[in-house]
């Protein structure tokens, strides 16, 4: 997932498994721009897989164009910068992944445990990693490269995605939200196991109801990635500072963004991702062996995706 610091801040709806909000918690937030998009094409149950993918260079620059109304020479460095992670991620990540799959097949016919689900999780953060450090340099050259107005178009986008996220997890009282919620979580489990049972979908609204998810508590880290976006590109863009130096200023932003310096905030989305972890395990393990096969299935078709998306060479060995 990523590309634009401008677009760091912004919270994409990732997730690395149907139900679990691990990502869609922390990692969620990690990095925006391509990064996101291209996590969000792995695994959001799109029929249109490998046609979105082909098309994550463009879509990672509209979306940053968005945030900061590109002038045309950063049109053309974002571009080619976009082109090039998006090769790179073809050739090094894509391989990783289609093994991921392979290996998750398996694993979806059996019974899980809170502890697996978490270890698949995990597995996938030095892959996130990964390309938060292939996209650094080009994080940094746009950054250095951003003028006055653009800043005014930044904070004034990112003020309407912090009017956005109010009113999709703010707005409503609490019963409300809690039935929002629950409804996202069955539509997402449904997109890989199929129609769930009665029992099924209770399960997964007493888990809505019994988590830990504070929105208070992550409005507040919303606004803290904002403000430290600002603050980081703001410093970038004044000069004054050597490649190596601007470089490092964006991998300490990136590492921020990825976990909150906040020790409460880390401490209850650690406890949300284990709620999450078990609550996939406990839903996982009450499905009957055809809806199984039908997340095993899907697994299957986005491993065929992953290495039909591969170069040619690479698909080949």
């Amino acid at each position: 997932m990523t590309l634009s610091t401008a677009v760091m801040g912004k919270m994409s709806k990732v997730d690395a498994m149907p139900i679990s909000n691990t990502c869609s918690g922390s990692v969620r937030r990690m990095i925006g721009g391509l990064l996101c998009l291209i996590f969000t094409v792995y695994l959001a149950g799109c029929s249109m897989v490998r046609l979105g993918y082909g098309q994550l260079p463009d879509l990672g620059y509209w979306w940053v164009d968005s945030y900061l109304d590109l002038g045309d020479a950063q049109s053309v460095a974002l571009r080619n910068d976009l082109t090039q992670l998006h090769d790179w991620h073809r050739s090094q990540e894509l391989p990783t992944l289609a093994q991921t799959l392979a290996q998750l097949q398996a694993l979806a016919l059996q019974d899980t445990t809170p502890a697996a689900v978490c270890r698949v999780v995990d597995d996938l953060r030095p892959r996130l990693q990964a390309l938060a450090d292939q996209s650094t340099p080009a994080l940094t050259r746009l950054a250095v490269s951003l003028k006055p107005d653009q800043f005014i178009h930044l904070r004034h986008q990112l003020a309407k995605r912090q009017q956005t996220w109010r009113e999709d997890w703010l707005s409503d009282d609490i019963a409300e939200r809690l039935a929002k919620r629950s409804k996202r979580l069955i539509d997402r489990s449904e997109m890989f196991y199929g129609r769930l049972s009665d029992p099924q979908r209770a399960l997964l609204r007493s888990r809505v109801a019994a988590s830990g998810f504070d929105p208070g508590l992550m409005q507040t880290d919303l606004l803290r990635r904002h403000q430290d976006v600002l603050q980081t590109t703001q410093i970038l863009a004044q000069g004054g500072l050597s490649e190596a130096q601007a470089q490092a200023q964006t991998r300490q932003l990136l590492a921020r963004l990825m976990r909150s310096p906040d020790a409460a905030y880390r401490q209850r989305m650690d406890l949300v991702n284990q709620e999450n972890c078990q609550t996939f395990a406990a839903l996982h393990n009450s499905t009957t062996p055809a809806q199984r096969q039908r997340l095993a299935d899907s697994l299957k078709s986005y491993e065929l995706d992953a290495r039909a998306l591969m170069p040619t060479l690479t698909a080949a060995r």
